[in-house]
């Protein structure tokens, strides 16, 4: 990557399995976590889909995806509008140091936004975030992080 990558973010698409894939699958190895074949392919078919309230976000680099983030929308405790939970978030690592994850959530409190949703947030072990990414994004401090924008 080049100091004039330009990073682009839109909504995950039917016919982006083959480079979810191998991000996916990363993600997983990241995480000390196996899926079978069969559910790989039913979970990026629900999150294409946009089934059973699932979806998914990508950021790009030059057109080549670098980065997904997948969030269910469900009904906010104590308000009855529709609140995003940030499931699964991964950028690779050289997409990191561009900030790429960044830009993804930005675009993931922006679609929260856009349907009138309240708030986006996600829950995440304290480990899996270096201090300066702490710093961009508001978090309540306990054993693990919940990282909560009103829309």
């Amino acid at each position: 990557m080049t100091q004039n990558d330009i990073l682009t973010t839109r909504p995950l698409v039917p016919g982006d399995f083959d480079a979810w894939l191998p991000l996916w699958g990363q993600y997983l190895a990241k995480n000390h976590t196996k899926m079978r074949w069969t559910d790989r392919t039913a979970l990026f078919r629900k999150l294409a889909r946009r089934e059973d309230n699932a979806g998914a976000m990508v950021v790009e680099c030059d057109g080549t995806m670098v980065g997904i983030a997948h969030f269910q929308t469900h009904t906010a405790p104590f308000a009855f509008e529709n609140a995003y939970l940030i499931r699964d978030i991964y950028v690779t690592p050289e997409a990191q140091a561009k900030r790429a994850g960044a830009q993804l959530v930005r675009a993931l409190y922006h679609a929260a936004h856009q349907v009138g949703a309240p708030a986006a947030y996600w829950i995440a072990a304290e480990n899996t975030y270096r201090s300066r990414d702490k710093q961009h994004i508001p978090a309540i401090v306990s054993p693990f992080l919940h990282f909560r924008k009103a829309a």
